[in-house]
């Protein structure tokens, strides 16, 4: 492996440090899912329990346990707040930076290609964003990223091939810990794919995968076998038949069941890089019949295990293909190496810089008044002159760049890696007066405390998980959709009007946190018995108060 350059190391970390941590407590949790993750870490907390989590005051089982127990450590440690939540991911997504760029040494041999990789996949837009937010999707990535470098540790390196099997292993049980079995079918298709390539599959064939194997077995399947010993068919035919099965033919969001939804979103999320992951792309096809190397190998079966696994299931998220975002800088990097190695393709190089800050400086306005007109309408006549001034600084800065780090390379790479910023920076500026329309936050200081008294409050799906995370209180939700969660949570859902009565009967009053229609239901069905009174309205949620009218 070549030596560590640690100045280089040193611009990593100050890269993630930006990237990653700063801002993180800025912005409340947000709804539904960093809400759902806390509020599940909360109880389990509470609870003292580690083993079963817990929403809503039950079992539930849609995830394994790790992203659990690293929250309710960073609880018990350093207290709950935004920023203790997404420290874990924060630690995590840099953690995945420094594993890119290890493995770039073993598998390059090539410190400047390394180097490259891992300050791509710090910089790429998608990559960066999950790792400000409490998701399992980056600490599953990352896992399944050193599983990948024990790996290549061990094939280029006989003397430790033993760690590096053993390795893999293990880091495929912490995935499988972490979100899915799916961790060990595709670390291992990928691995196969890359030996068929090769033509190396005796490499598996010792008892150093044996031992990993049983590792692999003895660390990932106890929970599992715990919870199903608790909980029998409950836990097979929520975690397996729904979360699993049920994703592969059901599309939770059928706007993206499509073929191209991936392809796309490799290309959207590694931005301002997607030029050159194209280019990549091209280069390495017509390279196919002659210099292939390890890496290319490599990358091409991390990418055709990942996709294969999730391309043909319906229920399609962003998320669920981050892992394919190391392999793309991998190769992202390598080409960029070749570039700058090149003399003869510096034209190539310059042209894909310009092109790229050009594109990242019209993409950077598009992006924050886009996010000003259509989402936080209502601010726009407040927040218009904010969103001018960093989408022209944007422009400006992407345009003067372009031309005045001509030929500069270097230091034109690292500039295109902190183009992100102007854009983070837009959003911790709006962050204030924006968050009411991700986050329940606000809206749960109109609920009184669960220390205050039990009650029932009335919510919409989005936000039952934040109301239940900030207030204490049991909710229920009002929807007259149809459209139950696509995973059953043991909350009532109020689905007609019955119900909705019931609900209000069985307290002397309520407050709701619902959306503009379910308001409007509120008033106009039960109007006659009740007094409507409406609190706020912060972002799309309206807070009511809701009384019989022979108390007033």
């Amino acid at each position: 492996m070549r030596p560590v350059a640690i100045n280089r190391v040193f611009v990593l970390f100050l890269l993630a440090l930006a990237l990653f941590v700063f801002g993180n407590g800025l912005i409340t949790l947000t709804d539904p899912d960093e809400a759902f993750y806390c509020l599940t870490a909360h109880e389990m907390s509470v609870k003292n329990e580690w083993l079963t989590p817990l929403i809503f005051g039950q079992p539930q089982f849609e995830k394994p346990p790790l992203v659990y127990w690293l929250l309710e450590a960073a609880f018990k440690t350093w207290g709950e707040s935004p920023f203790t939540a997404r420290l874990f991911p924060a630690a995590f997504a840099a953690l995945g930076v420094m594993a890119v760029y290890f493995l770039g040494l073993m598998g390059f041999k090539d410190e400047r290609k390394a180097f490259l990789s891992a300050m791509v996949l710090a910089s790429c837009g998608f990559y960066a964003g999950m790792g400000k937010l409490v998701f399992t999707d980056m600490i599953f990535t990352v896992l399944i990223l050193c599983a990948m470098a024990m790996f290549v540790l061990g094939f280029v390196d006989q003397s430790r091939k033993g760690l590096g099997t053993i390795g893999f292993y293990v880091f495929a049980a912490l995935a499988t810990l972490a979100k899915t079995p799916l961790a060990f079918l595709v670390l291992q298709a990928a691995v196969i794919l890359f030996l068929l390539y090769r033509r190396q599959m005796n490499f598996l064939m010792n008892w150093w995968t044996v031992t990993g194997i049983s590792l692999y077995v003895i660390i990932a399947l106890p929970w599992y076998a715990y919870i199903y010993h608790q909980y029998g068919q409950a836990f097979i035919d929520e975690f397996f038949k729904r979360d699993h099965w049920r994703r592969l033919l059901t599309a939770e969001h059928r706007g993206n069941d499509h073929l191209y939804f991936y392809p796309l979103t490799m290309m959207a999320g590694i931005f301002p890089w997607s030029l050159f992951l194209v280019a990549s792309w091209v280069d390495l096809f017509k390279r196919l019949k002659s210099t292939v190397s390890l890496m290319d190998y490599l990358c091409l079966s991390w990418l055709i295990a990942v996709l294969a696994v999730f391309e043909f299931a319906h229920s399609k998220l962003t998320s669920y293909i981050l892992p394919l975002f190391p392999a793309m800088a991998l190769m992202t990097g390598n080409y960029l190496g070749d570039l700058l190695f090149r003399i003869q393709q510096r034209k190539t190089l310059e042209n894909l810089l310009f092109a790229s800050f050009g594109l990242t400086a019209v993409l950077g306005i598009a992006a924050v008044v886009a996010a000003g007109l259509k989402k936080f309408h209502p601010y726009v006549p407040s927040m218009g002159p904010v969103f001018f001034l960093s989408g022209s600084l944007i422009t400006l800065s992407g345009i003067g760049i372009s031309v005045v780090l001509k030929e500069r390379y270097q230091t034109a790479m690292y500039v295109l890696a902190l183009s992100l910023l102007p854009v983070f920076m837009t959003a911790f500026m709006v962050s204030n007066q924006l968050q009411g329309y991700v986050s329940s936050r606000e809206a749960s200081e109109y609920v009184p405390p669960r220390a205050w008294g039990a009650m029932t409050v009335l919510t919409s799906k989005t936000n039952a998980r934040g109301i239940r995370y900030y207030t204490g209180q049991n909710v229920a939700v009002l929807d007259f959709t149809g459209k139950p969660f696509f995973s059953p949570h043991p909350i009532p859902i109020l689905d007609t009007n019955e119900k909705v009565l019931n609900a209000l009967e069985k307290q002397p009053w309520t407050i709701g946190v619902v959306r503009k229609s379910a308001y409007q239901d509120i008033v106009k069905n039960f109007g006659g018995k009740y007094h409507v009174a409406l609190l706020k309205v912060i972002g799309m949620d309206y807070v009511i108060r809701v009384e019989p009218l022979k108390h007033l």
